[in-house]
C-alpha cells in the first residue's frame, strides 16, 4: 500500500517483501520495533505516506494480520484530497479505508465555486470536531458529540453543536439534536438540521429563516427548503406564518435546459383568517378567505426557426396581493394575464400565433377584459423589387379581440369581435447622398370586422370592411457635421457634432365608414380619414472618440442628443389621434399645432445615463408634460431617479410623481445598503418607502429592512391605511438565505446571499 524510502533509524531493517513496508514510505526520522511477527511499531516523528492518504503521529502500530490496519497515537494528523483530520488516537483499517478518530477535529474545503463574499473573501472551509469521528467509507464521516462551523478561527462567531452528525463529502451534513450558538450563546434548537456542503454552491437543504413584524400581519416567520433536482433545475418550497392573519405556503420551480430553453414558475396560497384592526377610533374587519397567486415565464426553442414562450401573472384577489406583497411591482399590479405564443422565422417570412387574456381591475369588483384569443400574424420583410430602390412588404393578421366590462362577475358591456387585416406597403429610397435620406411609402390597408357600431355608437352584429390608403414621406437632412481634435482632453481624442433636420409628411384620404369602427385598445382601429399632418424637427448629436493608453483606436460614444419636434396639422382633427405625443390625450378639441416636444439624452459613459422630455403647449396651456430619469453607477453602487409631471390645462391640478432607488455596495460586496422611495407628489403623498442593509463578516452576517407601504384609499377592502414592515435574517457562510414569495429583502439579495 505504501513504500518505505529511507532505512530505519534503529532496530532491524525490515524486508522488502513485508506486506506493509513493501508498499509504504517514511519521510522523517523514526524508530522501528518488531513487536511480533504481524506487529510493527514506529516511534518518533513518524510520517507514513500512502496513495491518496498520509499519517503523521508520535507512535504508529502496524498490524498485518488478519488484515492490514494501523493504530496511531499522539499528535495524529490524517490527510487526504478531501481534507485533514487531527486526533489524539486513530484506529484505521488500511485495506478498507475506514477508521475511527478519537478527540478529533478537521477542516473541509467547499471548493472554488462557492461565493467567497459569504466567507469575508477568505477560503471557503468548514471546521468540524467531535469526541469521535468515524470514517465510514471514501465519502462519509460520522461525528459523535461535536459540532461544525464555517468560522475557521480560534473563537468561532457561530457553531452548530450536535449529538450526531453524518457528513457526506461534497453533498450534505445531517445533524441531530442540534443547537445553534452565536458568540457562545445558545440561539436556536433544532431536532434535525440539513446543511449543504456541495462545492458547486447548489445543494438541497433548508435555508435560514426570516423573522419580521408588520402592522397587518403581526409577527412573521418565513422558512424555505431548497431542492437541487439536478444541474439544470431546482425547486424551492416556502412557508410563511403570520400571528395576526394566518399563513401562506408556496413553491417555485426553475429550469435551464439550454440557452434557448428556460423557465420560472411560482405558486403561492394565503389562508387568511378573520382579524380586526382598530385605527382612528373605528374597527375594521379583515374577512377569512383563501386566495392564491401564480406567476411564471418560459421560453423553448423548437428547432432553429421556432420559439415558444408563455407567461402567467394571475391572482384570485387583487386586494390580497396588494395587502401582503412587499414588491412594489406586484403590489401595484392590478392585472391578470395569461399568455402563450409561437413565433417562427424563415428567411424573410415571420409568422406568429399568440393567445393572450388580460384583465385589468379598476376597482375591487370592476374590471376590463381584453387581449387576443388568438392572434395569428404573417409578415414578409421588405424585399427589393426588380433591382430598383423600391422595397415591398406585407403584414397580415387574423385575431379575435375580446373587450368586456365586468362588474361583480357580470359582463356589463361587450365589444368583442374578430378582425382580419391585410397591410401591404411599398417604400422607395429616393436619395443616395450620404448627407440626405429621403424615403417615401404608400400603404393600402384592408380590415374586416365581424361587428361594428351604428350611428349612435351602439354595438351591432353587422360586418364591416374598412379600406384606406396611407402616404408618407420622410426626410433626414441635409446633415451638417463638424469634427475637431481634443489633444488636451484626458477622455477623448476628437469630437463630432451632427445637426440633423427631420421632416415627415403623412396623408390619409377619406374613409367613408371610419365612424362605424368599434374602438378597442388598438390604435390602428382609430384612423381618421381625409387628414394631413406635417412633422418637423431638428436633432443635435454630440459624439467623441475615447482616448486609449496603448494608442489603438478607441470606441465612439454618443454622449449628448438634443431633439426638438413639432407637428402641424393641415386638417386639425388629425391632432386627436397623434400617438407621437403624450399630451394628445389631454385635448378636448382639435388644434392645428401640436405641443413643442424637446428630448435630451445624456450618456457620457456606460455608468451614467439620463433622459428628459418636455411637451409645451403653444396655445397658452403651458407645460403639459415633464419626464426625466437617470441612472448612475460607481464601483458597484448605483442610484436611479425618475420624475414625471403632467397637467392637462391651466385650471387642472398637476399630477406629479417621483421614484428613487439607491443601492450601495461596499467592502468588496460584504456590506450593502438600499433605499427606495415612491412619492405621488400631487395627490396621495409617499406611497412606499423602504430602507435596508446587510453586512457579511468572515463567516456570518445579518440582513435587515424596513418598509412603509400606503394602501390605495379609493378602493375598499383595506382595513388599515398603511402597513409598517420590518424583516431581519441572519446569514451563515455556506448556508443560503432567500427572498420570500412576498418580496422580503428583494433589494438586498445578490451574490453572496
Amino acid at each position: 500500500m505504501c513504500a518505505l524510502a529511507q532505512a530505519p533509524a534503529a532496530g532491524t531493517t525490515p524486508g522488502a517483501d513485508d506486506p506493509f513496508l513493501g508498499t509504504c514510505t517514511r519521510t522523517t526520522q523514526w524508530q522501528f520495533e518488531q513487536v511480533a511477527a504481524s506487529h510493527l511499531r514506529l516511534t518518533g516523528q513518524v510520517q507514513v505516506e500512502c496513495p491518496a492518504m498520509s499519517f503523521f503521529a508520535d507512535v504508529i502500530d502496524i498490524f498485518t494480520e488478519p488484515e492490514l490496519r494501523l493504530v496511531a497515537s499522539g499528535n495524529v494528523v490524517f490527510s487526504n484530497p478531501e481534507g485533514r483530520l487531527a486526533a489524539e488516537r486513530v484506529e484505521f483499517n488500511v485495506a478498507e479505508g475506514t477508521g475511527t478518530f478519537h478527540q478529533a477535529s478537521g477542516i473541509l474545503s467547499l471548493g472554488n465555486e462557492v461565493d467567497r463574499v459569504q466567507f469575508g473573501n477568505q477560503d471557503p472551509d468548514v471546521y468540524f470536531y467531535g469526541d469521535m469521528i468515524e470514517k465510514l467509507d471514501g465519502r462519509r464521516y460520522r461525528l459523535t458529540r461535536g459540532g461544525f462551523t464555517t468560522c475557521v478561527q480560534p473563537t468561532p462567531r457561530w457553531e452548530v453543536t450536535s449529538g450526531s452528525v453524518l457528513i457526506v463529502l461534497d453533498n450534505y451534513a445531517i445533524a441531530r439534536n442540534t443547537l445553534l450558538r452565536v458568540k457562545g450563546v445558545p440561539l436556536m434548537y433544532l431536532p434535525v438540521l440539513y446543511y449543504p456542503i456541495k462545492s458547486d454552491d447548489r445543494a438541497t437543504g433548508f435555508l435560514l429563516p426570516t423573522y419580521g413584524s408588520s402592522t397587518l400581519r403581526g409577527q412573521t416567520l418565513s422558512n424555505a427548503f431548497f431542492w437541487a433536482i439536478g444541474n439544470s433545475q431546482d425547486a424551492t418550497f416556502f412557508h410563511d406564518w403570520f400571528t395576526n392573519v394566518g399563513q401562506g405556503a408556496g413553491a417555485e420551480y426553475r429550469y435551464v435546459a439550454s440557452q434557448g430553453a428556460y423557465g420560472n414558475f411560482r405558486f403561492y396560497r394565503i389562508a387568511q383568517r378573520q382579524a380586526e384592526f382598530r385605527s382612528g377610533g373605528r374597527v375594521a374587519r379583515l374577512p377569512a378567505q383563501s386566495s392564491y397567486q401564480v406567476n411564471g415565464t418560459g421560453n423553448q426553442s423548437i428547432g432553429t426557426a421556432i420559439r415558444l414562450h408563455q407567461r402567467i401573472d394571475y391572482t384570485t384577489s387583487i386586494v390580497t396581493q396588494q395587502l401582503y406583497q412587499q414588491s412594489l411591482y406586484q403590489a401595484s399590479n392590478a392585472t391578470r394575464t395569461i399568455e402563450a405564443g409561437l413565433m417562427g422565422t424563415w428567411a424573410a417570412l415571420t409568422t406568429s400565433a399568440l393567445f393572450q387574456r388580460t384583465e385589468t381591475f379598476t376597482g375591487e369588483t370592476t374590471s376590463q377584459l381584453y387581449g387576443s384569443t388568438p392572434r395569428v400574424t404573417a409578415a414578409l420583410a421588405p424585399q427589393r423589387v426588380f433591382g430598383l430602390p423600391l422595397y415591398a412588404s406585407v403584414n397580415n393578421e387574423f385575431s379575435h379581440l375580446p373587450f368586456r366590462q365586468i362588474t361583480n362577475g357580470r359582463v356589463t358591456s361587450d365589444k368583442s369581435l374578430a378582425r382580419l387585416d391585410v397591410f401591404p406597403t411599398a417604400r422607395a429610397a429616393l436619395s443616395r447622398l450620404t448627407f440626405l435620406t429621403f424615403n417615401t411609402s404608400a400603404s393600402y390597408r384592408t380590415t374586416y370586422y365581424t361587428r361594428s357600431a351604428d350611428a349612435r355608437g351602439r354595438v351591432v352584429s353587422e360586418p364591416l370592411v374598412r379600406q384606406y390608403l396611407s402616404l408618407r414621406s420622410d426626410v433626414i437632412g441635409p446633415v451638417f457635421a463638424k469634427i475637431w481634435d481634443t489633444p488636451e482632453s484626458r477622455y477623448s481624442e476628437r469630437m463630432k457634432h451632427l445637426i440633423e433636420p427631420t421632416f415627415a409628411l403623412e396623408y390619409v384620404p377619406g374613409i367613408n365608414n371610419a365612424a362605424h369602427v368599434l374602438t378597442l385598445v388598438d390604435s390602428s382601429d382609430v384612423i381618421l380619414g381625409d387628414t394631413t399632418r406635417f412633422t418637423y424637427g431638428i436633432n443635435n448629436r454630440f459624439l467623441y472618440r475615447a482616448r486609449t493608453s496603448d494608442g489603438s483606436s478607441g470606441s465612439t460614444v454618443q454622449f449628448l442628443t438634443v431633439g426638438v419636434q413639432q407637428t402641424y396639422y393641415v386638417t386639425p382633427r388629425s391632432s386627436l389621434n397623434d400617438t407621437q405625443y403624450v399630451s394628445t390625450g389631454f385635448r378636448a378639441k382639435s388644434v392645428d399645432l401640436s405641443d413643442l416636444a424637446v428630448t435630451v439624452k445624456v450618456t457620457p459613459s456606460p455608468a451614467l445615463d439620463s433622459t428628459t422630455r418636455l411637451e409645451y403647449d403653444v396655445h397658452g396651456q403651458g407645460l403639459h408634460v415633464v419626464t426625466t430619469g437617470g441612472t448612475a453607477q460607481v464601483r458597484g453602487s448605483s442610484t436611479t431617479v425618475s420624475y414625471s409631471r403632467q397637467r392637462r390645462n391651466r385650471r387642472a391640478r398637476p399630477e406629479s410623481s417621483l421614484s428613487w432607488s439607491n443601492s450601495l455596495n461596499l467592502l468588496q460586496g460584504r456590506a450593502r445598503g438600499m433605499y427606495g422611495l415612491t412619492w405621488d407628489i400631487g395627490r396621495a403623498g409617499v406611497l412606499n418607502q423602504n430602507v435596508g442593509f446587510s453586512y457579511l463578516a468572515q463567516c456570518c452576517g445579518i440582513m435587515a429592512e424596513f418598509q412603509k407601504f400606503k394602501f390605495p384609499q379609493s378602493v375598499a377592502g383595506f382595513p388599515i391605511p398603511s402597513d409598517r414592515r420590518f424583516n431581519v435574517s441572519f446569514v451563515l457562510a455556506g448556508l443560503g438565505t432567500f427572498s420570500n414569495f412576498l418580496g422580503a429583502f428583494g433589494g438586498l439579495m445578490g451574490p453572496g446571499y
